[in-house]
């Protein structure tokens, strides 16, 4: 019942709203916050991932569950960074935007296949006129 009748009410808003379903969404939630039903089958399906997510807030500080969080990097001694501008002043090695500080290389020549299917698709291009 509840999700019929949620269907129905997205309807008459996306009716209400011409098509356009910014404001169509914006009318929904409006009827939601006056229609109990309503709401509650706009929220039942996430209620779980919703009541997980009180509880890890009401939780605190303990932040375990987030496995994304990255550690701060260690700070840089006063010796290691010294040690990097005299090896950097001194040109033993050739400046690099990587991590691994290899000297960079000129790129391989493309095969002829590559080539050849790079000059099709530019053949196929068209300006718009």
């Amino acid at each position: 019942m509840s999700r019929e009748h949620l269907k129905k009410k997205a309807r008459e808003a996306l009716k209400e709203a011409g098509g356009n379903t910014s404001l169509a969404a914006r009318l929904l939630h409006g009827w939601a916050m006056e229609d109990e039903t309503l709401l509650l089958a706009m929220v039942r399906p996430m209620l779980p991932s919703l009541s997980l997510l009180a509880v890890q807030r009401a939780a605190g500080t303990d932040e375990s569950y987030r496995t994304g969080r990255k550690r701060r990097a260690q700070p840089i001694t006063e010796k290691a960074a010294l040690e990097a501008v005299a090896e950097a002043l001194s040109g033993k090695r050739a400046p690099a935007m990587s991590s691994t500080r290899t000297p960079l290389t000129a790129p391989s020549e493309a095969s002829t296949r590559h080539r050849s299917a790079v000059q099709f698709l530019a053949s196929a291009y068209k300006p718009k006129s």
